[in-house]
């Protein structure tokens, strides 16, 4: 009997061998076959038999076109999607009000993902009216974890759902952070999905109404005097202009900034986060929280504008003169215009989607191309699609791979590969990505995850990434159950591991930039689970995960 693990070390030894240049299990194929390989494994959680099939048969232009045209019907993802099952467990316990509750520990469907947000108030209210344990505030936001797996693995959609996750890491919130960001972190979820391909400027204006990102960064309470700047630099920082264009140790004059006096100042410096803070108060959130002396905020759960909260004086943003008591939300919507069309936000965006599609360091003339496609399709409503599409089809994206795939990539292009069926009710592919340093959803910083090779190559990293290849299909691992074991009609053994690693790896002649490319005979120096420890570096060494 073939046992998962023995399935494993035999695979690990394919793998080894079919990804070297001559080898027991070479795989041959054309040229072609070779760029629709690298397509689908920069443009989509990792090639399949279908997708495999579909570039093949519709050629690769015609299958990035369907990519970028698809939208959110696909009935066999939304059929997964209602019959999957996230348990839910807690013990009795009582609140400060007085209010009970008894014990749970029940499978339920994932019933958070499409809820009017209205209904979910209660879930940030803290009142005697209002008793729960705390897992139930936070389930709207594991829930979207539980979904982010399933979606990477079985949507039809690939490239949206690879774009989506860059928008969360671009955009990113920390969706454990409170009761507050977990129970409308559904509808920021959305908005990265909806605008994936579409108008940067407005996929900007959403995420600055996004009762998540108010919470998370704390805007949803920002009033005049002092404003609140944890948003402000981070719209600056990290969302549009980066960090590059931050010129305070360079000039100490907003006049002295080159473009300042002309409306444009070509980067900012503090003083443009002050302003920006205070063009933003008054940016809050529906959630019945207290206003003034008799005034309570509705408790719609989206997006609530409080004039009485806004600084309306005279402000200055990058050179550009702000009037003084203007229009509701006018000052924050001409920042947001403003920074959306920015030379410094063009090549900022641009060289991140190159980086996560392409490579860690992307030719800068690539990057200045894509940026004009950028600021030319500025008021187009597929802006990032073109901005996408003008990258897959340079001449640059036909390179040989070298991103390493992080956590989460490997896992979903694991199971994408053998074709199995992610049915985790636990949730356990979250802790097992965080061992491995990938926390989906719930990464801290608002930075999003790194996305360079160098944060992802640290031993425990790759040991940890190498157990989620070893053993990601095991039953007791708890995340997706697939038939590994089945030989085709008249297969060999030798065949039928050639076949999986040929499943598992990107197919063609290119050597991987990887200690995998160094033959079958590595393997032997792979310390087993269990077995004795080597001396010396020997018993350590274990093998990278495959590059896209």
């Amino acid at each position: 009997m073939l046992t998962r693990r023995a399935f494993h070390g035999h695979l690990l030894a394919a793998l080894a061998a079919a990804s070297a240049p001559r080898g027991v299990f070479a795989i041959t194929t054309t040229a072609a076959q070779d760029l629709d390989e690298l397509w689908l494994n920069r443009l989509s959680f990792g090639a399949n038999a279908a997708s495999r099939d579909a570039i093949a048969h519709r050629g690769r232009a015609a299958w990035l076109e369907d990519q970028l045209a698809m939208g959110s019907s696909d009935p066999g993802l939304e059929a997964r999607l209602a019959a999957a099952r996230l348990r839910i467990a807690y013990e009795a316990g009582q609140d400060e009000y007085g209010n009970r509750w008894g014990a749970v520990d029940e499978l339920r469907p994932l019933g958070f993902l499409a809820s009017d947000p209205a209904d979910l108030v209660p879930l940030v209210t803290w009142d005697s009216k209002t008793g729960m344990d705390y897992s139930e505030r936070a389930r709207p936001a594991l829930e979207v974890t539980a979904a982010s797996m399933i979606r990477a693995v079985h949507a039809e959609a690939q490239l949206r759902e690879v774009m989506t996750q860059f928008w969360h890491d671009h955009f990113n919130v920390n969706a454990q952070k409170d009761e507050t960001t977990a129970a409308f972190f559904a509808s920021h979820d959305a908005v990265m999905r909806t605008h994936a391909f579409g108008n940067f400027r407005a996929l900007l204006g959403e995420v600055a109404r996004s009762p998540a990102m108010l919470y998370y960064l704390n805007n949803a309470d920002s009033v005049a005097s002092p404003a609140n700047e944890n948003y402000a630099r981070e719209l600056l920082e990290l969302h549009t202009l980066g960090a590059d264009n931050y010129l305070n140790d360079r000039y100490g004059h907003w006049r002295d900034v080159p473009g300042a006096e002309a409306g444009l100042a070509e980067g900012y410096l503090d003083a443009d986060v002050y302003e920006v803070a205070r063009a933003f108060t008054g940016w809050s959130v529906g959630d019945g929280r207290w206003i003034a002396e008799g005034e309570e905020a509705p408790r719609t759960g989206r997006f609530n504008y409080v004039a009485s909260w806004h600084d309306p004086y005279q402000k200055r943003i990058l050179g550009r003169e702000f009037a003084p008591n203007r229009g509701p939300m006018e000052d924050g919507e001409e920042v947001l215009d403003l920074l959306a069309r920015h030379p410094g936000t063009a090549r900022f965006l641009c060289a991140k989607i190159a980086r996560r599609l392409l490579a860690d360091d992307p030719d800068p003339a690539l990057v200045d191309r894509l940026a004009t496609v950028f600021l030319d399709q500025s008021d187009a409503d597929d802006q990032i699609a073109q901005v996408i599409r003008a990258l897959v089809l340079s001449a640059e994206f036909e390179a040989a791979p070298t991103k390493l795939r992080r956590p989460f990539e490997l896992m979903a292009a694991l199971y994408r590969a053998s074709g199995a069926e992610v049915t985790g009710t636990e949730l356990s592919f979250q802790w097992q990505l965080i061992r491995a340093g990938w926390r989906q959803h719930e990464f801290g910083p608002p930075t999003g995850h790194p996305d360079r090779a160098a944060a992802w190559t640290g031993a425990s990293t790759l040991n940890r990434m190498v157990d989620i290849a070893l053993y990601g299909h095991d039953d007791w691992y708890g995340v997706a159950t697939a038939d590994l074991t089945v030989f085709a009609p008249d297969e060999t053994v030798s065949a039928f591991f050639a076949r999986h690693a040929a499943a598992l790896v990107p197919r063609g002649r290119r050597r991987w930039p990887t200690r995998l490319s160094r033959s079958s005979a590595s393997i032997r120096r792979f310390r087993w689970p269990g077995s004795p420890r080597k001396s010396g570096m020997a018993g350590r060494r274990r093998r990278l995960p495959s590059p896209r």
